[in-house]
């Protein structure tokens, strides 16, 4: 299955997968802005859990 992503790449994704997430009303989008979005999520937890990073942790990642 061809889906046009929201940052502008057509991809070809699994017709079943794709198919199971618009029945949950989710959006479909393309692997890169997939990554991107867990990262952010990923990211929020952590510092939600964690804290916000000092300065110098953030130059050590």
């Amino acid at each position: 299955m061809k889906i046009y992503c929201a940052c502008g790449r057509i991809v070809d994704l699994d017709k079943r997968e794709m198919n199971i997430k618009k029945s949950l009303k989710k959006e479909l989008e393309c692997p890169a802005c997939r990554n991107a979005r867990i990262s952010r999520d990923i990211d929020i937890l952590n510092e939600h859990f964690d804290g916000p990073a000092s300065a110098e942790e953030s130059l050590i990642c």
